[in-house]
């Protein structure tokens, strides 16, 4: 389990290949940048849910005594806040796209 900085999650070259036309729309479909995007949502998805689910262990493990270190629990919940704000950032960011491509009226 590990987080993944943005820039190497998104491409810079990727993300030049989408243009303002729907040439270049189709373009990105037919070369699966959509399904990339899909494939990074649920990435995110995956990451929080195992984040979540380490912490809910180890914290387990240290309400019954069997963990020893409690620095390696509150990395791994540190882990879990940022996957989990990274995913409601995510999410704001589709929302606000998706209620500006609502706006211009196509």
């Amino acid at each position: 389990m590990f987080i993944l900085p943005m820039n190497s999650i998104i491409s810079g070259a990727s993300i030049g290949t989408v243009g303002g036309n729907a040439a270049n729309a189709g373009a990105a479909v037919d070369t699966g940048l959509a399904g990339d995007f899909k494939a990074i949502l649920q990435d995110t998805i995956n990451n929080v849910e195992e984040t979540e689910a380490i912490t809910k262990v180890d914290a387990y493990n240290l309400s019954i005594g069997n963990m020893d270190d409690m620095h390696t629990m509150m990395i791994n919940t540190a882990k879990a806040d940022v996957a989990l704000q990274t995913m409601v950032q995510l999410r704001n960011k589709v929302l606000e796209s998706y209620q500006a491509v609502m706006n211009t009226g196509l």
